[in-house]
């Protein structure tokens, strides 16, 4: 989740929802900023309880950022 400022000033969620790889469910949520690479993430899934690894690009770093800001890690 990440809040964005449009030009009006309001502030908009944007949500970053990363399927499960195994039961392609979005109630994900996150682990670790590293897996087994560097340019990885670890997420985890609430449905099939799974671990998975997926790359990283600046939404998910964004997203993981304001979990890590609300103490939800």
């Amino acid at each position: 989740m990440d809040e964005k400022t449009d030009k009006q000033g309001a502030k908009a969620k944007a949500t970053v929802q990363i399927a499960c790889p195994y039961c392609r469910s979005t109630d994900t949520e996150f682990l670790s900023l590293f897996g087994q690479q560097l340019l990885t993430v670890q997420l985890y899934c609430k449905k099939c309880h799974t671990p998975f690894e997926c790359v990283k690009d600046d939404d998910i770093l964004n997203a993981y950022d304001v979990v890590r800001k609300e103490n939800k890690l």
